[in-house]
Formats: structure tokens, C-alpha cells, sequence
């Protein structure tokens, strides 16, 4: 990967509500597994300040791999530095690990094809990135300009001097195109929607009961416009 797109990533670090972010994808992970065992082997791709791979690490054995060392946490893990092509054998880890990555790297596709190739049989992957359906686009915090045509949307952001790195936002439909040949996906954030606090999210007395009186379904059925999308991806025999 080169230079460009390095910098890219670093426009949106995020350093905030890392242990609470940690906790959920490790509920949401163990809630499917639902009799995890062994300590698994554990990727986390995106590493930033490595916060998330010190909290999981305290119930995976993790290996954490980002393209340039940002981190201040550095306990608990491995680090390596890597692009999307990840330096690991076929069938190597039981989970992955990809926490709003996938909208910043260079090529997607790859990124898909790469979790897909390092994972073991039946492995798994946590997924989440912003839907790009939703009407406001979490990085530049602007409504509906993401609705653009890509090229168009990067342009405009220049123009008005907004411009920080290259997010190419995914929707329902792009990512289970992406994702078909190798996995099935599991939805997870219609559960998520519906019971923020069960997975460590901040959320007001009065909000979460209004939240937790609507049917499950229903949120299933609205995945398309959920907010951020939260995946489990279960790698094919």
C-alpha cells in the first residue's frame, strides 16, 4: 500500500470508548460461538491505538495488524505491521475481527478475500462500518452528500476543504454481494438496535425501554437502513 493511502487512515483515529467498543464485540462474539472453549486465536485488523486488541486479548490470544504502529496500548498482544495482503498461512485464526475498517482500506474486495483466505473452516468474523444508506455520514459528521457517486463525494469534499482521507461507505446489498462465495452472514445489529445496553452501549433509561419494546424483527427487517451495520460472517467448509 502506498504512502497515500497511510495517510488516508490516519485522518479518523479514533482513541474514545475503546473498552466499551472491546466489551461488545466481545459479547456479540461469544453470544455466537455460544460455548467458546479454548482460548481461540483472535486477527484484529485495524490495530489504531491498540486499546481494542489489549481488551480483547484478556479472552483471545490476539494478533493485531494495522499499516503504520499508532498505538498506546501495547500489552497483551502481537503487533505486526501489514497492508491487506496479510502475511498468515491459510486456515489460521478462529476469528477476525475487521471494526470499521473496511470503509477506509484501498481494495475491499481484497480485504474480504484475505479474512476469508486466514480463517479457519467455520471461523468467523465481527464485522461493522457505517451504512452508507443512512442519512448522516459519521466522519465528515455532514448529511446526504455521501448519497453522491463516490468520485463526486470525494470532490465536493475537497471543495469545501473538508476533504481528510478516502472512505468509500458500503450498504446491506454491497456487502453481502462482497461477502457471498465465502461466508454467511449473521446480523447483529437489529439485536444491538433493540437492546443497546445489553451490549455495552450508552443509551438513557427511557430511550432503551422505547428501543426494547419494538419487535425484533422489525429491526431485521430494516437492516438495510441500520446506522452502522454489525456482522458475524461464518467462513464456508
Amino acid at each position: 500500500m502506498d504512502n497515500t493511502t497511510i495517510l488516508h487512515r490516519r485522518g479518523f483515529s479514533v482513541t474514545s470508548n475503546r473498552e466499551s467498543k472491546a466489551k461488545k464485540i466481545t459479547k456479540i462474539i461469544n453470544d455466537f460461538r455460544v460455548h467458546p472453549g479454548k482460548k481461540a486465536r483472535l486477527l484484529d485488523i485495524g490495530t489504531g491505538n491498540g486499546e481494542i486488541s489489549h481488551c480483547l486479548s484478556k479472552s483471545f490470544d490476539v494478533i493485531s495488524v494495522d499499516i503504520e504502529d499508532n498505538r498506546s496500548s501495547t500489552e497483551g498482544y502481537t503487533f505486526l505491521i501489514t497492508s491487506e495482503s496479510l502475511p498468515f498461512s491459510d486456515d489460521y485464526f478462529d476469528i477476525i475481527v475487521s471494526n470499521h475498517v473496511v470503509e477506509h482500506v484501498y481494495d475491499q474486495q481484497l480485504h474480504f478475500s484475505e479474512m476469508a483466505r486466514v480463517l479457519k473452516p467455520n471461523g468467523i468474523v465481527y464485522l461493522a462500518t457505517p451504512n452508507r444508506l443512512w442519512p448522516w455520514e459519521v466522519h465528515y459528521q455532514l448529511p446526504l452528500i455521501h448519497y453522491l457517486p463516490h468520485t463526486f463525494f470525494i470532490a465536493l469534499l475537497k471543495r469545501l476543504g473538508k476533504f481528510k482521507e478516502d472512505v468509500n461507505l458500503l450498504t446491506w446489498f454491497d456487502i453481502k454481494k462482497a461477502v457471498k462465495s465465502d461466508f454467511i452472514i449473521q446480523v447483529y445489529s437489529d439485536k444491538v438496535c433493540r437492546s443497546p445496553a445489553h451490549y455495552f452501549m450508552g443509551c438513557s433509561g427511557l430511550c432503551g425501554r422505547i428501543l426494547s419494546l419494538i419487535p425484533l424483527k422489525i429491526y431485521t427487517l430494516l437492516t438495510f437502513i441500520h446506522p452502522t451495520f454489525i456482522f458475524i460472517l461464518q467462513k464456508k467448509k
